[in-house]
């Protein structure tokens, strides 16, 4: 048989041959280097480098029957190239599922993987992968069987990763199926065009689709390799740009192999330099730029666990608060409690002096019981751990002891109090404690807050089943810039901190205690006109005063 002329028809594609195999020759083995060292031997890594070492393998047996002019060499290297085929096949379903499981399989399925690939192994073993050369189309003739066998371990593990993809990814997390769809995607994608092209190529006779293919893989490997070794996998910027200077510089490299006017070359060799340069830099500026993103990333990151142990640190503080104002509680009842038998005599007749004081410390006594329970109310509003207890509360009543309260303190600083309260008001299943304690703190912050011959109204109003108490004042207002901070706990607004006493617990516990009731607490104020604050509470009606009405 004259091969002769083969070789002649060969001789073609040689120059192109050598390009297209060379270099993703070096790619697929440097990405192979770089995810050992990266990963640091991983097994993870170590299954990858078997797939794309025996993928170079058939990069390698290619190019020799591409370029090769002995036909003797062509027959050796082309018969086990199906063999190698279907094992960077196999590893590639190896490789997948240890992705996915992050654990190596067992030796049964290990042995699966041998058995698939073992009658390919004894086809060729024993030299009847190659049937004869078939001179018209320079092609040796390969065994139907093993043809027919390559197709379908192809089929099978192209379509395994898709189905054990789809399965593994209906039950992880976001990221982790980000990574899974992208590793799989890049696989079939690797296989589709490696497998596609090849049979394009026998089929149609234009060789360059096959070797020209070659070029766009070590792309799906670079895609994999982001994700095995943390990168960043969907990084869709950073993996364009350096496709975009990949493909630039091959594509004018490539005018090297067809100038043969020196003119033509040196222009091509000074737009090669330029592409060249200009590759480096949108490469270096796309990793810049991720290097810049990450650590954002990692910032935020840093944000967020100082943030989650700031909230912590915050909660042990308010549990200490709790413990504190616990232990605190039950000595100052217990002084208060002498003190009133000292008032009252019970334990000895009293001087008037001496009674005064008594006075005096019961007073001290009361102001530090207060602080006390309101600084316990705080704790348990930050803690969740809020204690309504709705009882049958006479809303007039209610009223009229807070105002029996509040009122001399207004009068005394010389201020005109109004009132608008309903002589009839129902009995409602509230928590008395704690309504009390807003109106009332609403009421004397509004006196503290006024100067002398201001004004201060208390309203009632009762819509529906729903009562609505607002507090007015005709006082110092609060800023605009602190409005938005008003009812946070410890904050006093800018304009009163140096001008009256207080602890800033007032306002945060009423919001809590009235929130915790399903009402809702609000105002409206400008800053040296006044404020107003409004409470809405649903009125649900005791039972007597419910049937009462019926």
């Amino acid at each position: 048989m004259d091969t002769n002329s083969c070789f002649e028809l060969g001789i073609r594609y040689s120059t192109i041959a050598y390009y297209t195999h060379l270099i993703p020759i070096a790619i697929t083995l440097f990405l192979t280097g770089f995810t050992l060292v990266k990963t640091k031997y991983s097994l993870l890594s170590k299954i990858f480098a078997f797939f794309t070492i025996s993928y170079s393998l058939w990069l390698i047996g290619s190019l020799i029957t591409w370029v090769a002019n002995d036909y003797n060499l062509i027959a050796f290297v082309w018969a086990p190239l199906d063999y190698i085929n279907i094992v960077f096949y196999l590893f590639a379903a190896y490789f997948f599922i240890v992705f996915i499981k992050g654990v190596d399989i067992s030796a049964r399925y290990k042995l699966l993987l041998v058995g698939v690939s073992l009658p390919a192994w004894w086809i060729t073993a024993t030299n009847q992968s190659i049937t004869e050369f078939y001179q018209p189309v320079c092609e040796a003739l390969n065994s139907d069987f093993l043809t027919q066998y390559k197709f379908w371990v192809e089929v099978l593990v192209i379509a395994f990763i898709m189905f054990y993809a789809f399965i593994k990814g209906r039950t992880c997390g976001r990221t982790k199926r980000w990574q899974i769809i992208t590793v799989a995607s890049a696989l079939v994608l690797f296989f589709g065009v490696f497998s596609v092209t090849e049979y394009m190529s026998s089929q149609t006779g234009v060789y360059e689709i096959n070797l020209f293919s070659l070029f766009v893989l070590p792309l799906f490997l670079m895609i994999i390799i982001y994700s095995i070794t943390n990168l960043e996998i969907l990084n869709i910027r950073l993996i364009g740009s350096q496709l975009l200077a990949y493909v630039l510089v091959i594509m004018v490299g490539s005018q090297f192999f067809f100038l043969q006017n020196t003119s033509d070359r040196t222009l091509t060799l000074i737009t090669f330099g330029i592409s060249l340069i200009f590759g480096l830099l949108l490469v270096r500026s796309g990793r810049r730029e991720e290097a810049a993103r990450k650590d954002v990333e990692k910032l935020a990151a840093d944000l967020k666990t100082a943030n989650e142990n700031l909230k912590e640190l915050d909660r042990q503080k308010d549990e200490l608060m709790s413990i504190v104002s616990h232990q605190l509680a039950a000595p100052i009842t217990s002084i208060k409690w002498y003190l009133e038998l000292f008032k009252e005599g019970d334990l000895g007749a009293l001087q008037k002096e001496q009674q005064e004081s008594v006075v005096t410390m019961q007073h001290i006594a009361a102001g530090l019981a207060d602080l006390v329970g309101m600084i316990l109310d705080v704790s348990r509003i930050q803690l969740g751990r809020v204690r309504i207890e709705p009882t049958p509360l006479d809303l007039g009543e209610c009223c009229r002891e807070i105002l029996a309260t509040v009122e001399p303190k207004a009068l005394e600083k010389k201020q005109k109090f109004e009132k608008d309260v309903p002589a009839s008001l129902p009995v409602a299943m509230l928590d008395k404690r704690y309504t009390r304690m807003t109106i009332e703190n609403l009421l004397t912050n509004a006196i503290k807050y006024t100067p002398e011959g201001g004004t201060v109204r208390f309203s009632v109003e009762l819509h529906g089943d729903k009562l609505l108490c607002s507090v007015k004042d005709t006082g110092c207002g609060i800023p605009k810039a602190d409005q938005s901070k008003i009812f946070g706990k410890l904050f006093r607004a800018s304009n009163v901190r140096n001008t009256a006493e207080g602890n800033g617990f007032g306002l945060y516990v009423a919001k809590g205690a009235i929130e915790a009731q399903g009402g809702r607490i609000w105002f409206e104020s400008e800053e040296g006109k006044g404020t107003t604050f409004f409470v809405e509470v649903p009125v649900k009606l005791a039972p007597a005063a419910a049937e009462q009405k019926k």
